[in-house]
């Protein structure tokens, strides 16, 4: 069965893309958009071009992050938040079905 996820680009625009259970949201999201130097490491929790914002109304839908993917963020000069997660370190889980992400700037 697919999901849907909502995902706003760099630009501000809004895509809604399909899902399955399973599917890191990276994955989804590189296989139906086409963002530029995005999760360029191929999901290994190096690099965090990956790196995405889950809306304030979902987060605590998600698992909390584990020290793999809390240092890389961590490494990065990148702005980060509360909200700040590697899309490559997310497991689409049913209960995150139509939740709204951000894609973090380069």
């Amino acid at each position: 069965m697919s999901y849907k996820i909502n995902v706003i680009n760099r630009e501000g625009d809004l895509s809604s893309i399909q899902i399955d259970e399973g599917t890191t949201i990276r994955d989804a999201i590189e296989d139906n958009l086409e963002i530029d130097n995005f999760g360029i490491c191929g999901g290994n929790c190096s690099c965090s071009t990956c790196h995405i914002y889950i809306d304030p109304n979902d987060f605590s839908k998600f698992k909390s992050k584990e020290k793999d993917e809390i240092e890389t963020l961590e490494s990065t000069n990148a702005t980060l938040t509360e909200y700040s997660r590697l899309s490559c370190q997310i497991d689409f889980d049913a209960s995150y079905n139509d939740i709204t992400i951000t894609i973090a700037p380069e």
